[in-house]
């Protein structure tokens, strides 16, 4: 998390330095129009820790060990896969409720194609998508699409279980 966290500040400086050197206004308004995509998306941020916070305290420990960890095989992959598909937002709200899934005793494949599923079929893009390339386009994604999810968490159980 440090060298994230240490990358992101190094990325912030140099482009304000950057900015500076364009015109020392861009510096402010870069500040200002972070700040307030900052506010915009804080009650989200912080709905989605709560939530992930409480995933953590409420989910018993054998529920999740016998539906989605490393006993669960292959129906843990399949649930990790729907469930994460069916996630209709951005990582800001869809990791932290993974990780608490994870740390509820959640199998590496089950999250991997969790994180699979809700990348490559989520739901949130499908009315974007339908309005711009229309239906033809989007049953065909997501048809090639449709075995990735499981595929991916099969290799993990076989290749790191």
């Amino acid at each position: 998390m440090f060298i994230a966290t240490a990358l992101l500040v190094v990325a912030a400086v140099l482009l304000a330095l950057v900015a500076y050197r364009r015109d020392s206004k861009l510096v402010s308004a870069g500040l200002k129009d972070g700040s307030r995509i900052l506010l915009n998306q804080a009650p989200v941020l912080i709905i989605a820790f709560i939530l992930a916070g409480y995933l953590e305290v409420l989910l018993p420990p054998e529920l999740v060990r016998n539906w989605l960890g490393s006993e669960a095989g292959f129906k843990g992959v399949m649930i990790g896969s729907l469930v994460g598909g069916l996630i209709p937002s951005g990582p800001y709200v869809a990791y932290p409720i993974i990780v608490s899934m994870y740390k509820a005793g959640a199998s590496l494949a089950t999250v991997i194609s969790f994180v699979t599923g809700w990348m490559l079929w989520s739901t949130s893009r499908l009315p974007f998508e339908l309005a711009l390339f229309g239906p033809r386009f989007s049953a065909l994604r997501m048809a090639l699409y449709l075995v990735f999810p499981p595929l991916v968490g099969l290799m993990v159980l076989f290749l790191w279980s």
